[in-house]
C-alpha cells in the first residue's frame, strides 16, 4: 500500500499493530513542539486520541467501505484513510494543529494498493480536508478528465472545514489513467489551489 502526501506533511504508513514506517518532513511541526521522531513515538503520542469520521469512502465490488477520519492529539491534526475508527490499519498524514491544511486551501492524501504503474493498481482512494472558502474540489486525471469530489462539513480541532473521501473506478486504472492533482475551486469555478498527488512520479 502506498500513500502520497504533500511535502509539508508527516507521511505515515500504519501496520496492523503499530506504525510500520514514517517519513518526517522538515518543518511539519514548529520549534516549540517536539515532533514524534519515529513511528513508535507517534503511535504513543496519539494513543487514546479518538478518530472521528469526516467523510465516507464508498464500497465497490469486492472492496469494503472505508472512511476518512480526523484525529487530534500531541499538537497534531491527522487525517487517516481507514476501515473504521478503531482499526490500526490506516494511512494518511499529520500537520501541526495550528495549520491543519499545511498552508494550503486543500490538504489531500492518496492511498493505493498495487502499482506503481497505473494498470497494476488494484484499489485507490483519496481523502481530503478543505478550507470552508473552497466551493468545489476536483481531481485532475492523467488523461485530462476530472473527478468531482462530494464535500461534506467537518469540525476538526474546534474549527469548521469541508471534507471528502473518494474511491477511484477500477476501469480508470485498467486504462492506465490515474489521479494527477487535487484542485480547489472558488464559486466561479476558478482554480485557487492545487496539490499534486505524486502518483506515477
Amino acid at each position: 500500500m502506498r500513500t502520497h502526501v504533500s511535502a509539508r506533511k508527516m507521511l505515515l504508513l500504519l501496520g496492523t499493530a503499530v506504525l510500520a514506517g514514517a517519513v518526517l518532513a522538515a518543518g511539519v511541526v514548529a520549534a516549540h513542539l517536539r515532533a514524534p521522531q519515529s513511528p513508535g513515538e507517534l503511535d504513543a503520542a496519539l494513543k487514546g486520541a479518538p478518530l472521528v469520521k469526516v467523510a465516507d469512502i464508498p464500497s465497490a465490488p469486492g472492496l469494503a467501505a472505508r472512511g476518512a477520519f480526523a484525529q487530534v492529539g500531541h499538537g497534531l491534526v491527522c487525517l487517516w484513510d481507514a476501515p473504521s475508527a478503531t482499526s490500526p490499519a490506516r494511512q494518511g498524514g499529520c500537520n501541526h494543529a495550528d495549520d491543519p491544511l499545511g498552508g494550503h486551501l486543500v490538504n489531500a492524501s492518496l492511498a493505493y494498493d498495487g502499482g506503481p504503474a497505473a494498470r497494476a493498481v488494484r484499489d485507490a482512494r483519496i481523502i481530503g480536508l478543505v478550507a470552508p472558502s473552497v466551493a468545489a474540489v476536483e481531481v485532475a486525471m492523467t488523461d485530462g478528465t476530472v473527478r468531482h469530489m462530494a464535500l461534506g462539513t467537518a469540525t476538526v480541532a474546534g474549527a469548521q472545514y469541508r471534507a471528502f473521501g473518494y474511491r477511484f473506478r477500477a476501469t480508470d486504472f485498467r486504462r492506465g489513467v490515474g489521479p494527477k492533482a487535487v484542485v480547489a475551486l472558488d464559486t466561479g469555478g476558478k482554480e485557487i489551489d492545487r496539490q499534486p498527488t505524486g502518483f506515477g512520479s
